[in-house]
Parts: structure tokens; sequence; C-alpha cells
């Protein structure tokens, strides 16, 4: 398969994951209900099993909703023994692709070289809408010992009239946001079909 159409299809699956679902819908599989990050709870508000090897979850705090959100954490785990490299490679291409029709997406990829891990963070934008994204990826075995990809991200929302503040609060937390998103001990997952 080329690239290009890599691109296309991951960024196809990615839309077709982020669509919402009603709650009843709602299934934990990785069994972590809720994340408590910089003292704020996050409760599992959507889930996905698509396919075979691919999980997610989205977190949201009280009185946050999937449609107006200002700040969602998020967990995917591929559960293949794959190069993170490719994975990360994949979101750049995906980013790369995006450049061309978005002129406020950005990005920067960072490593951790003790851990292994890697981290994208980055801008997007779409309509109204304004989102900086942090994507932390770290090999990992899961409670079972198989390999897997675990992806732990930050997400961060500005809206309409909102977006010029939005963006110069980035300025300013970007760097804190980061370091939260790198920092956060992450757990053990148990993953239920």
């Amino acid at each position: 398969m080329k690239k290009t159409q890599q691109i296309i299809l991951l960024s196809a699956i990615f839309f077709v994951l982020s669509l919402n679902v009603s709650a009843q819908n709602l299934k934990n599989y990785f069994s972590i209900p809720e994340i408590s990050l910089s003292n704020t709870v996050y409760k599992l508000a959507w889930s996905s099993h698509p396919n075979a090897i691919y999980y997610k979850h989205e977190y949201l705090s009280a009185g946050e909703k999937p449609e107006s959100f200002k700040t969602m954490v998020m967990m995917e785990a591929i559960t293949k023994d794959l190069p993170i490299e490719k994975v990360v490679g994949l979101k750049e291409s995906e980013l790369q692709e995006r450049k061309k029709t978005d002129k406020v997406c950005n990005y920067q990829i960072t490593t951790n070289s003790k851990t292994g891990e890697y981290m994208i963070d980055f801008l997007m934008s779409s309509g109204d809408i304004v989102e900086w994204n942090a994507y932390r990826y770290k090999k990992i075995s899961d409670a079972k010992g198989n390999p897997t990809i675990l992806l732990f991200a930050l997400t961060k929302r500005g809206y309409g009239n909102d977006i010029t503040n939005f963006l110069n609060g980035l300025k300013t937390n970007r760097i804190d946001w980061i370091n939260l998103t790198w920092n956060y001990k992450l757990p053990t997952i148990n993953l239920k079909d």
C-alpha cells in the first residue's frame, strides 16, 4: 500500500473512531474508568474497539461534552508487536498531509532516550475549532504480557471567538502541558473484549 493511501486510510480510521456514540455502547476495555491528571478527574466518556488489535478510550471531566470540550484525555492501544517508530511515522505523515490544507497545522516530535518513548505535540484546526494535542507513545506489555503500543494524549480546544485567547494561552501553557503528559504515570492496562 502506498504511503499516501496509508495516510488516507489512517485518517479515515481516526475520523470514524472519533465519532460520538451513545453512552449505552460505552465499554471499559482498559479496566481504567477514570484518570486523574493535574487535580482533575476525567471519566471514561467514549470507547471503541473496531478491530482485533485497536482500542480507544476518551475521558472528559465533569460538565464537559464531546462536542464542546475544552480538555480531553485519551488512551489508545495497538496490541501488535510493531516498531514504535512506524506508528509515530504514520502520525507524522498524516500531519504532513494535513499541513497542505490546514494553515494552522504544525507539529514537533521529541523523544525520551531513556524510556524509548516519543511525543508529538501538534496544533490543527477545522472550521471554528483549534485543537492542540500532546500524543505520548510508549511500547509496553499489557497485563497479560502482550506487546502493545500505548498512546496517552492530552487534548485542548478553543472555539469560535475564543480562539485568539486559546492560542495566547497555548503560548503560555504549552510546555507545562507537555511536561504534564510526559510525567503522567501510565497505568497498567488490562484489556477486555
